[in-house]
């Protein structure tokens, strides 16, 4: 109590400030709608992590009935040395892609390096991510804005897709069908599957809030990799590498897959091989496990299941075709990444 506060010094009493406010109550959780209340990336989580154990579990049974041990004492080891080729041909594929679309001047070696650095670094995120982020890293520290960068590592994913999409395409006219006997045109499975993707699209052009969300979102990037490409369209030796480079990529991955099935005395057709190579890289690039480990065997070996491989080939192919493709290359990526930063590459 102070002075003016005491009643017998005859001073008027210290004014007070007023009292604050009392906090508002909280709203009302239950007028908010449920399904602004669902986590959604968690849902997205577990019905991915259920649908790979449904195919786990439908693999699994498989193989257990089967003898993998005899399968894999079978193998023809010369087939081992054309799946590190394919491995290989990735890398060379990767590098020779980054370098034609790069708007600044890169070292192909360490350019090289970057991309098996790439593999280490893939383990510490979604299958893919950690590459791509490694290359804007890379072609940021060699004077690329980083706008520059990102557009020109997404303009390598567009030709890889675009590459993707013609190795489908000619080897489903090659072969006239698709797998599982259904033909290419019209085909049930391909009304329905282009059915469902037009709904898709409609939805999110139809509703505002889903086109509000969903356009910012991809208008960016888009742009960004469409201007370099209409600067590699004004340089068609760069276009050429680049679309080269994809391929080196694409028919790696084939060619290490294709050996891997070899190996094992088994063989497909090109599209059922492609089909199923894709697949699995979907469901890896979006299954919540670093670098898709785990979920990119899984759909691998079923999708060889799917199409008519025994089931210990088809799961001996999948962990054969990882192990040269992405285990082999850990450690030395792990190496490269701590040498590339050290020299300033990274």
């Amino acid at each position: 109590m102070t002075v003016r506060d005491d009643p017998s010094s005859g001073l008027p009493p210290t004014p007070r400030p007023p009292a604050a406010p009392h906090p508002a109550a909280p709203a009302d959780v239950t007028a908010v709608p449920w399904w602004r209340r669902v986590r959604w990336r968690l849902v997205r989580t577990v019905v991915v992590v259920v649908a790979g154990l449904v195919v786990a579990g439908v693999v699994g049974a498989q193989v257990a009935v089967t003898d993998p041990v005899a399968a894999l004492r079978q193998a023809d080891a010369g087939w081992f040395v054309v799946v590190l080729l394919g491995a290989v041909l990735t890398f060379v594929g990767a590098t020779t892609a980054l370098v034609a679309v790069s708007p600044v001047r890169l070292r192909p070696a360490a350019t090289a390096g970057v991309q098996v650095a790439g593999t280490f670094v893939n383990l510490l995120g979604p299958a893919g991510v950690g590459g791509m982020a490694l290359n804007v890293r890379h072609l940021y520290r060699r004077g690329a804005p980083v706008p520059a960068a990102v557009a020109a590592v997404v303009a390598v994913q567009a030709t890889s897709v675009l590459v993707t999409v013609l190795v489908l395409v000619g080897a489903a006219v090659a072969s006239d069908e698709l797998p599982g006997g259904v033909a290419l045109l019209p085909g049930t499975v391909t009304v329905v599957t282009l059915a469902v993707l037009a709904a898709v699209v409609g939805v999110v052009l139809g509703v505002a809030r889903l086109r509000r969300a969903v356009l910012p979102r991809l208008r960016a990037p888009l742009a960004a990799s469409a201007g370099v490409l209409r600067d590699l369209g004004r340089r068609p030796d760069r276009l050429v590498l680049a679309l080269l480079g994809a391929s080196l990529v694409t028919g790696g991955f084939l060619l290490a897959l294709g050996a891997s099935l070899q190996a094992y005395g088994a063989s497909l057709p090109l599209i059922s091989l492609a089909v199923v190579l894709f697949a699995g890289t979907a469901v890896g690039s979006v299954f919540p496990t670093p670098g898709g480990v785990g979920a990119v065997e899984v759909a691998i070996a079923g999708g060889l299941v799917a199409v008519g491989v025994a089931p210990s080939a088809a799961l001996l192919t999948a962990v054969t075709y990882r192990l040269v493709t992405l285990w082999v290359w850990v450690l030395p990526g792990w190496v490269l990444t701590l040498l590339l930063r050290r020299a300033g590459q990274l």
